[in-house]
């Protein structure tokens, strides 16, 4: 009974952390529409079935990108490098902003879910 308790109240302090998260000023919670390709230059990341589509996007610098959790269940875009994209929670319906303002590949995850990935190439 008290290991449950631990993991009861270890899950809930990991929740509160990641519904607390920062967000810099360059990222914003705002409405998009979604794409279904594997690759392709655009703007637009759809959250659907455990999944991020397309899973690779190639960008051009000062592009801002846009995920919409089309997904049932609730997501967050986490940047695997410091200082890149990271999202608040995203419930079903909710969207994030995030403008590459530097040339460079950026891989991605879900807190959530870590073997949801992608990746953003940003071009000059």
């Amino acid at each position: 009974m008290r290991i449950r308790q631990v993991v009861i109240l270890s899950v809930v302090a990991v929740a509160l952390l990641v519904l607390s998260g920062c967000t810099p000023s360059n990222m914003t919670n705002t409405p998009a529409t979604n794409t279904t390709s594997n690759t392709t230059s655009g703007s637009s990341v759809s959250i659907q079935n455990h999944s991020f589509s397309p899973s690779s996007l190639t960008v051009a610098k000062g592009t801002a990108v846009t995920w919409t959790n089309n997904d049932s269940t609730s997501h967050t875009v986490t940047g695997d490098t410091s200082g890149t994209q990271n999202s608040s929670t995203l419930a079903p319906g909710g969207t994030y902003n995030y403008t590459f303002s530097a040339a460079g590949t950026y891989s991605y995850h879900c807190s959530f879910h870590p073997d949801m990935t992608g990746t953003i190439t940003v071009t000059p």
